[in-house]
Parts: structure tokens; C-alpha cells; sequence
């Protein structure tokens, strides 16, 4: 597997979680989240808040749910009409990831007509009956932590730090994924998930302690980011990279097959509202270099393309504005 260590930061972000923290600790805090940004769109997270004891149980019962009988998991099957539920068919620039997964999301409803969300899918027998609530509670650990990072990555780039607030308030779009990556037997013709950037705001990702196959692209090259014990690892998605008008940019990743260990991992995506028109939050005297762009639009023609190849995938770059001669 080609590519060399990042040198991507651990962050400690516990002057965010601590209220007795000072701005001074905060302002530093905030910095070097900004420095992250600009230079990779990636960095780590230590002393976040997140407990041993609910990550320990979290993993475990993802374990569980992943060797359940296949019958069982093919049962609560996602579909073009439900994005939620079990998978091990989704594409990636229009080729096929060597994964598993399972997707759910913060709330149970009907079925809208964009087929992008539905019904929660749980299946019915899992070896540790605390599944589905060991999940909603990792969810909702995970919305509160992106909250926190969101208003931290708002005061980064000089903003209020609830300049994007109202984007998450009402229905937001965000969803939580368990990843299971069996062994490859042909590694090095196959990747696990084939290169992209988020297409939301941020993603929060837990990764295997004992697995190293998370790469991101900077200046060309590929670059592992290896798991780091008590760490999460966070990357900036293309709505971010809108709204800062390219300040900040997201950035290009993909997960490498492994002929020798399989690997779990669990990425949340922070995602605005299907009614979110994202555009550049530009000061006086600076130009935006973006359009108007509407999140339910951008990830209905994102979403069609985990299901079938349709041709180029919809890029934020579309939306950039002619730039004058």
C-alpha cells in the first residue's frame, strides 16, 4: 500500500469541552484548528468528552450487528426508496467499495419523495440486546461534539460562532455509518472506498486501533492517517469548504484494502438541512467564488450515484462563479 504517514495534528480540544477553560486556552484551541484546516482538512481530537466505557460498548455491539446471519441483515436491506439500513453495494466515483455498511439517522419518519431518507431499519436479534440504544446514544454524542466543532470552526474563520447554526436546527440531515471492511484477497486491485471528499459539513470518524488504511491527498501524494488511541479523527466536508469561500478546503480521501486484518470503523456526517442554500459567508470588499448552492438538491444528485453509475459525479466546483478575465 503505497503512501507515507501524515503529519496531520492532534488537537486537544478539551478548552472546548471545559467550561472553566480559559480564552486564552480557547483562542489557542481555535488556532490550531484553523492551522488544521487550511493545511490538510483533517486533524485528530483528544480529550473529547466521549467516554471509554460507551466507545468500548459501541465497537462491540458494531461487531455483533456485522456477523449477524446474512439473511438477517439482507432483511433490512437500504434501497434507493430508504437510505437507511444495512449495504454492501455502494459506489464510489461509479466503482464499487470493498465494505459493508449500516446507516441510521436521528429520526424515524416517512419516506420523502428524494428517496434520501426514510425509516430506521434495526434488525431484530443482536447477540447484545443494548444495540439500538447503544447507537442513539453514540448518535447523539456525536450531534453534540459537531455542534461543538462547528461553532469552533466558525470562530476560526473570524465568524460568530452560530453564524451556521440555523442551518442544524430544524431537521437536519446528518446520519451515522458503521463500516465493516472484510479481508481483501486482492488488495493492491481493489480499495475499500474509492477516493472523494464528504459531501456535508464535517464528519467525526472512529477508526480500529490496530488498522492503518485511511489516506488523504495533499500536494498530489497520498498520505496514511493512522488511528491514534483516544482520538477521533475529523475532516471538513464541501459544505465548509462553501462557506468559508475556500479558506478551508475538503479534502481528497480514500480507505485502502487489507489482505491481512479486517477493519470496522464508524464515521458521522454532520449534515445541514435539505432547505440549506449554502453560500460563501464573505466579509465587506470580499468576493464570493461560489453560487448559490441548495443541500437538498447538491445530495439528491450525490445520492444517485452510490446506486448506479451516472456519468460525472456533482462536485462543488460546478457551482463555482466565472472568474473575470
Amino acid at each position: 500500500m503505497p503512501g507515507s504517514i501524515s503529519s496531520v495534528p492532534t488537537i486537544d480540544i478539551k478548552p472546548l469541552v471545559d467550561s472553566s477553560a480559559t480564552d486564552e486556552a480557547i483562542s489557542n484551541c481555535i488556532q490550531e484548528i484553523s492551522k488544521a484546516c487550511e493545511q490538510w482538512g483533517f486533524f485528530y481530537i483528544a480529550n473529547h468528552g466521549i467516554s471509554h466505557e460507551l466507545i468500548k460498548t459501541f465497537r462491540s455491539d458494531m461487531d455483533s450487528f456485522f456477523h449477524l446471519p446474512e439473511d438477517m441483515l439482507k432483511s433490512i436491506k437500504r434501497t434507493q426508496d430508504n437510505s437507511r439500513g444495512y449495504f454492501d453495494d455502494e459506489l464510489t466515483k461509479n466503482k464499487l467499495d470493498w465494505k459493508r455498511c449500516f446507516d441510521f439517522g436521528a429520526q424515524d419518519g416517512s419516506l420523502d419523495k428524494k428517496g434520501m431518507d426514510g425509516f430506521n431499519q434495526w434488525p431484530t436479534e443482536v447477540q447484545h440486546a443494548t444495540f439500538e440504544s447503544t447507537m442513539r446514544t453514540y448518535f447523539e454524542k456525536m450531534e453534540q461534539l459537531s455542534q461543538l466543532l462547528l461553532r469552533a470552526i466558525c470562530k476560526s474563520l473570524d465568524m460568530d460562532e452560530d453564524s451556521l447554526k440555523g442551518n442544524f436546527e430544524a431537521n437536519h440531515t446528518s446520519y451515522l455509518r458503521l463500516n465493516y471492511y472484510p479481508l481483501c484477497p486482492d488488495p493492491d486491485n481493489h480499495l475499500s472506498i474509492h477516493h472523494h471528499t464528504d459531501a456535508g459539513a464535517l464528519t467525526i470518524l472512529y477508526q480500529d486501533n490496530h488498522v492503518t488504511s485511511l489516506q488523504v491527498q495533499k500536494d498530489g501524494e497520498w498520505h496514511f492517517i493512522p488511528p491514534r488511541e483516544d482520538t477521533f479523527v475529523i475532516n471538513i466536508g464541501d459544505m465548509i469548504q462553501v462557506w468559508s469561500n475556500d479558506r478551508y478546503k475538503a479534502p481528497l480521501h480514500q480507505v485502502q484494502a487489507n489482505s491481512e486484518k479486517e477493519r470496522y470503523s464508524a464515521p458521522f456526517f454532520y449534515n445541514p438541512s435539505y432547505a440549506s442554500d449554502v453560500e460563501p459567508l464573505v466579509k465587506e470588499k470580499s468576493e464570493a467564488v461560489y453560487n448559490v448552492l441548495n443541500w437538498g438538491e447538491f445530495r439528491a444528485k450525490r445520492f444517485a450515484g452510490d446506486y448506479a453509475d451516472v456519468g460525472e459525479e456533482v462536485q462543488i466546483a460546478h457551482y463555482l462563479k466565472p472568474q473575470a478575465e
